[in-house]
């Protein structure tokens, strides 16, 4: 929550240097003229690896580790957003702008997992040390996850201010950014045998990548689709008649992830051990963006606001037993966010001088 915060923060400082009368027109994709902002907040769709802490089997060299989280596509949470965009003016013949934005989303999950039917074992992260079995062990897992980031990018748009709808796709401009984001996870494991507790586990797991990316966008039409685009697009059709407007974003970056591990594990014996690691990776991240629009104003608009993603690196702790000790390995994650987003021009002038054609 900090994070957002400071993220909050940033956009509001911009914000107040950029409160100043501006003409604002909007180039259906990018700011033309002046100054727009943006608010908005929805949902998160977030599936980490799952966490694998408890073994189970004939014996503690002859054994597999049970999942004690599941993860899929339901682990969802609330998402928020905000930011600004801004003209710099004309550089040759196209006109470029600067940007600036964030958001934090959180998830959090719960879940039951049992060991029964073969010998449960469990060992000491902190050093691999087999601290005890048991016949059967129940374990509560619970995940607190926090996914927040923030980018800088400057936009370098071509075309005229008011474009037509494309009967397939119209590339509207090129970006280039620098992009700041984590995932900061809270993990606790508690086990019981008969009800009686006798173990748990308490882990912090952040991530922060830090790098930048390349992209374009612009708009696209239903249109080329047989038969569903004479249904959706040209005269008469449903997207025509309720003025929607669709859009398309594409990024791609490269990025350093810094992973910082701290755990503390408690047996029924007295005293607990703790755990801390770091490692450092390089990530891929690749986003899909896409929008569909509504103008209800001459200075307003509603945005249904999708970002698909796909992260090549992801921390998953391998926990330590006879054969190795703990360590950070990484997998590869999907993540789907959708906000709805309220665009408005400042200053004096209108946002669309026009109506979208």
């Amino acid at each position: 929550m900090p994070r957002l915060v400071l993220l909050i923060g940033a956009v509001g400082l911009g914000l107040a240097a950029l409160l100043r009368p501006a003409a604002a027109q909007d180039m259906t994709t990018t700011t033309f003229n002046g100054t727009t902002i943006w608010v908005g907040g929805g949902v998160q769709f977030l599936s980490l690896p799952d966490i694998r802490f408890v073994g189970q089997g004939n014996s503690p060299t002859n054994m597999r580790i049970l999942k004690n989280s599941e993860s899929d596509w339901l682990d969802v949470g609330p998402a928020v957003g905000g930011g600004f965009e801004t003209a710099l003016g004309m550089w040759g013949a196209g006109r470029v702008s600067v940007g600036i934005k964030g958001f934090w989303a959180n998830v959090e999950t719960d879940n039951n997992s049992a060991c029964r039917s073969q010998t449960c074992f469990l060992f000491d992260p902190a050093g691999g040390r087999f601290v005890g079995g048991s016949p059967t062990l129940l374990t509560h897992t619970n995940r607190d996850a926090d996914y927040w980031g923030g980018q800088a990018e400057l936009k370098f748009a071509t075309g005229a201010p008011t474009e037509v709808k494309p009967s397939v796709y119209r590339n509207d401009y090129f970006i280039a950014g620098f992009d700041i984001r984590g995932i900061d996870q809270d993990n606790r494991l508690n086990g019981k045998f008969q009800g009686r507790p006798i173990y748990t586990y308490n882990e912090t797991l952040d991530t922060t990548y830090t790098g930048g990316y390349i992209g374009i966008g612009g708009e696209y039409s239903f249109g080329f689709i047989p038969f569903v685009g004479s249904a959706v697009k040209g005269v008469g059709g449903i997207y025509d008649r309720l003025g929607l407007r669709t859009f398309i974003n594409l990024r791609a970056g490269l990025y350093n992830a810094e992973t910082d591990y701290t755990g503390r594990f408690a047996f029924t014996l007295p005293g607990a051990s703790r755990i801390s690691q770091s490692n450092d990776e390089l990530a891929f991240i690749g986003t899909v963006s896409l929008e569909t629009r509504k103008q209800i104003g001459m200075r307003t608009s509603l945005s249904l606001w999708t970002d698909y993603e796909y992260i090549s690196s992801v921390p998953e702790m391998r926990y330590a037993d006879f054969n190795r000790p703990t360590r950070i390995d990484d997998d590869s994650v999907f993540a789907s966010r959708t906000m709805l987003r309220l665009n408005i021009g400042l200053g004096s002038s209108e946002l669309y001088q026009e109506p979208l054609k």
